[in-house]
């Protein structure tokens, strides 16, 4: 066992109850951790249902240095938390992984002792076999130190958050800082002198190079220092094999990656590089940036996601690792430090952690150790790759391979790293050359997932393989060292004497356009993976494929293709052809072998006629294929689990198959525009997510035959329906429906109301619908409702009954607002003013979890509503845009003790700022007049934005400039002032 054992692919994992908290303090907690640099697991694609947790996220467990787990209400009411929770203890015990408990809305005696609702969700598992394990680890859990949130920072969730990220930071810098000095032996002197030409506080933007040969601890040294000073920025992007990935995905896809990276965000999306440059301007000028762009090899490169030093704000600093010192001088890169080979005394130190795992060398190995450091030439790479082959083995062992280095020249690098190869058995081996040809960057479990298909037991097989050092995990994808692939494709070219067509894997275009045009494949090739912008079109021959009679793995992307095989060999197991030219599958391809089958934009009419047997296909995606029809009989896929045919807009007809696929997991059909009906009936008991989104003139849902109690997600947004079946009840288990701009929809079935999982209801846009059911206040886990532009009428009083809910939103009801019955809020609160022509939300004190309120554009004018605005307690952000009240009683506001947030924009009517919370952080006025208040919102410590058009006919523009500029100095607040002010700096 090598010293690299436990390498941590995570700093955190979070474990919590999805349905309780993943649309609030969890996502927050995470984009928090994510901006300090934390690289942290955020189970957001597998769905927390069946009996245990998936190995993948066990995988994650296990390879996580800290378990944050997040104790809600309900936690205990999932088997699959639970079992987390054992195993998070289990690692902890076993691998001495940090746990810190957060105690939600839950106290921590309540989970050491399973009490209320602990104890109720315990009730139910009594016959459960793990009911002492989970027992045990919760009891456990809940007597380590954390934070208990209710009785931590006045319970204020931004406060705990930041207290949270600052504990995990301290946490984490002992323990990157002892992994980054094993990585770095020898090399505390090179991190000094790096510091130094970097100048981290000195101001300005800076640009460093770090130059040097293959091996030699460029990446590792940018990689460690990277780590050691990320908190230090506002933003941050580790950009690795920019030489590789630039070839392979596109300079405009790095460039979308950086962005992302930097701002936190998924969102972007970039056509052109001048695009990608005009945004990295536009986002970054004003923001403190810590860049690393590794493996440079050419000036393109750097101009487009290096940029200029303009680009940035100051204290920014820019890293480029490369090879090649022509292109830093080329792009002004002022300070360059050279990397230099190891010493004798560094190599050795370096050598003995990973082939001894200690410092003490007995005597009969050290003129053995001598001589394979002289070998190594001072690289770190090959002391690494040598030491952990070397590991574990006797004295005869190490003398044999000591000898066999004797033999080969002192430059052939990359001929000493086979040695290490050659001690992996076949399944390791098939394993490595699979990741270096197909599947670097790629993300592990996906990976994972392919090579299973194989039979070749990668979760043993990774992990040995990241032991010996020849791959790595980084933010949960596979990564290998330069001079680790060189080695591979020259194994792979001297088994086959240098000719292409023997190869037992193609990833050269070049190779592959040959090998294809003139059909010339064998049936040595195993794997292919044709993905470049260097060659734009490849003939291929009808019969190119007929050879190939072990092919297992064929992906081809990116390339403009103009004809499909007429032959697909028996053997494949995963085929990914992006835009697949033919109308079909081969007729001849029988497919028993395939688990995989991917052809995002086809020409593909129908996959294939009749029915076929295809008993190991988990996985279909057919993506924009637009000429698609109707999808065939998949009566003979058992064990699809993945069925994908968004934006298939010429899909008319899904086969009534498909509506008993019991393994079946995700089903998504979202913006099948032509689609009108579904199989009449559905029972898909393993179903966890079910997308119809833009599915425009679906007009009829199924009926549900059977309960479907695992289906979470159910997305109809979009969608012609008039109405849902009453067996919409039978989806006992969904936590999630989506029915927004359904403008055909007048009405909600009654059964819809007895769904006691449902945490999110979105009613946006449903323009026709007049009334929400008092049957609503029976939704007692609803935490999120959304009413926003439909045609609601009132509000029913059971609406007070929804004890979780933490999101309300009726933007733009204006009908609400003109036809509200002001009894029923006062039956919630007796006495209180009710308000005719305004919307009168009254007193919805009952709502203890509210913390996200919208009552924008409802006609709200002066009177009770803003009164009683003060007894939402929980309030943190809240939206009184475009009303046409003049002015807002301070109580209502002011005593909103968690409020961060207020919008008021084009309240145009308003005449002064109401009394603030001292915890307000941001006022968002545009198109709205209070400047006689303005002044006060220079009391409020927290308050760091505001943004305001906020002028009106007759101003004193004097006295506004130079309340803008006194509240910008006293302030540092981001300021967007009126036109004629004084812009904020």
């Amino acid at each position: 066992m090598s010293p690299e054992i436990i390498q941590w692919s995570y700093d955190v994992f979070l474990s919590f109850r999805g349905e309780d908290i993943r649309k609030s303090f969890v996502d927050h907690l995470y984009v928090a951790l994510q901006q300090k640099g934390i690289n942290t697991f955020k189970d957001d694609q597998t769905l927390q249902k069946g009996n245990s947790i998936s190995l993948d996220l066990t995988r994650a467990i296990e390879e996580s240095r800290i378990a944050l787990i997040i104790f809600s209400k309900n936690y205990a009411h999932s088997t699959w938390c639970l079992d987390e929770v054992v195993k998070i203890m289990e690692s902890k015990n076993v691998k001495g992984q940090i746990v810190l408990p957060v105690f939600y809305d839950v106290d921590p005696s309540t989970v050491r002792k399973q009490k209320s609702s602990f104890g109720e969700a315990f009730s139910n598992h009594e016959d459960c076999c793990k009911v002492q394990k989970w027992r045990a680890a919760l009891e456990e859990a809940a007597n380590l130190s954390g934070w208990d949130l209710p009785n931590t920072a006045n319970a204020h969730e931004a406060m705990v958050i930041k207290q949270i990220v600052e504990h995990i930071m301290a946490r984490l810098g002992s323990h990157r800082h002892a992994r980054n000095a094993e990585n770095l032996v020898g090399m505390e002197s090179r991190m000094q002198k790096v510091y130094k030409m970097l100048g981290i506080g000195s101001g300005g933007v800076r640009f460093l190079g770090i130059l040097g040969m293959s091996g030699v601890g460029k990446t590792t040294l940018a990689r460690v220092i990277y780590d050691n000073i990320r908190s230090q920025f506002e933003g941050a992007c580790f950009l690795h094999e920019v030489k590789d990935r630039s070839a392979k995905q596109g300079l405009e896809r790095l460039q979308e990656i950086l962005l992302s990276e930097i701002l936190v965000t998924n969102d972007l999306r970039i056509n052109n590089l001048y695009e990608g440059a005009s945004m990295e301007i536009e986002r970054l000028q004003y923001k403190k940036v810590l860049l690393v762009l590794d493996d440079v090899d050419h000036i393109d490169q750097l101009e487009a996601l290096a940029g200029k030093r303009e680009w940035y704000g100051l204290g920014s600093r820019v890293i480029i690792t490369t090879k090649d010192k022509h292109l830093l001088v080329k792009h002004e890169v002022e300070k360059i430090y050279r990397m230099t080979m190891l010493n004798d005394n560094e190599s050795l130190q370096l050598f003995k952690l990973y082939a001894l795992k200690k410092n003490h060398l007995s005597e009969e190995f050290r003129d053995l150790s001598a001589q394979v450091i002289r070998h190594s030439g001072g690289l770190p790479l090959a002391l690494k790759v040598l030491g952990s082959f070397l590991y574990g083995r006797d004295f005869a062992e190490w003398k044999s391979e000591v000898e066999r280095l004797e033999q080969i020249p002192e430059d052939g690098v990359v001929k000493k790293l086979e040695l290490s190869f050659n001690g992996l058995n076949n399944i390791e081996q098939k394993i490595l050359l699979d990741i270096v040809c197909f599947f670097i960057g790629k993300k592990k479990e996906s990976v994972t997932r392919i090579l299973e298909s194989f039979n070749f037991s990668p979760v043993i097989g990774i992990k040995v393989l990241m032991e010996k050092s020849l791959i790595m995990v980084s933010q949960g994808r596979i990564l290998v060292h330069q001079l680790i692939q060189e080695m591979c494709w020259y194994i792979i070219r001297q088994e086959a004497s240098a000719d292409p067509r023997r190869y037992s894997r193609l990833w050269l275009p070049w190779d592959i356009s040959d090998v294809l045009a003139g059909d010339l494949g064998t049936e040595k090739i195993e794997g292919m993976s044709l993905n470049s912008d260097s060659v734009q079109a490849v003939n291929v021959s009808s019969a190119a494929f007929q050879q190939m009679s072990r092919l297992r793995f064929l992906s081809i992307q990116n390339m403009n293709v103009p004809q499909g095989p007429s032959f697909l060999p028996g053997e494949l197991r995963w085929f990914n052809w992006h835009a697949y030219p033919s109308r079909s599958l081969p007729v001849s391809f029988r497919g028993e072998k395939l688990v995989g089958l991917k052809l995002k934009d086809s020409r593909i009419t129908q996959l294939w006629q009749g029915s076929k047997v295809l008993g190991k296909l988990k996985y279909i995606n057919l993506s924009r294929s637009e000429k698609l029809i109707r999808t065939p009989d998949l009566s003979g896929t058992p064990n699809l689990e993945r069925l994908v045919l968004e934006e298939c807009t010429s899909l008319v007809e899904v086969n009534f198959s498909v509506g008993d696929l019991r393994r079946l997991v995700l089903l998504n059909l979202k913006s099948c525009t032509k689609l009108k009906t579904l199989p009449k009936n559905i029972q898909l008991e393993n179903l966890e997510v079910f997308i119809l989104s833009g599915c425009s003139k679906l007009k009829t849902f199924p009926e549900i035959k059977e309960k479907m109690n695992r289906l979470s997600e159910l997305y109809l947004e979009g969608t012609a329906l008039r109405e849902l079946p009453s067996s919409i009840e039978n989806l006992s288990g969904v936590s999630l429906i989506n029915l927004s701009y359904c403008k055909h929809l007048k009405n909600l079935p009654s059964g819809i109301f007895r769904l006691k999982c449902l945490r999110t209801l979105a009613l946006f846009g449903c323009s026709k619908l007049e009334k929400l059911s008092d049957d609503v206040g029976l939704l007692e886990c609803l935490e999120e409702l959304y009413c926003d532009g439909t045609a609601i009428r009132t509000i029913p009083s059971s609406i007070s009954l929804l004890k979780s809910l933490k999101h309300l939103s009726f933007h733009g009801c204006t009908a609400l607002g003109l036809q509200l019955d002001s009894s029923i809020f006062s039956s919630w609160l007796p006495g209180k003013g009710q308000n005719s022509m305004g919307l009168n939300i009254s007193n919805l004190s009952s709502l203890c979890s509210l913390t996200t309120l919208d009552i924008s554009h409802c006609n709200i004018s002066d009177g009770g509503t803003l009164c009683n605005l003060g007894c939402l307690s929980s309030l943190v952000e809240l939206n009184l845009s475009g009303n046409s009240f003049t002015n807002i009683p301070d109580a209502s506001i002011s005593g909103l003790t968690q409020l961060i947030r207020l919008e008021l924009v084009g309240c145009r009517k308003l005449v002064r700022f109401p009394e603030l919370p001292q915890c307000i952080e941001e006022v968002h006025a545009d198109e709205c007049t209070p400047f006689e208040s303005i002044d006060q919102l220079v009391k409020y410590p927290m308050l760091r934005c505001v943004y305001g058009r906020c002028f009106h006919h007759g101003a004193d523009y004097d006295k506004i400039d130079a309340l803008w500029k006194n509240m910008t100095k006293v302030k540092y607040s981001l300021l967007v002032p009126a036109k004629n002010l004084t812009t904020a700096k």
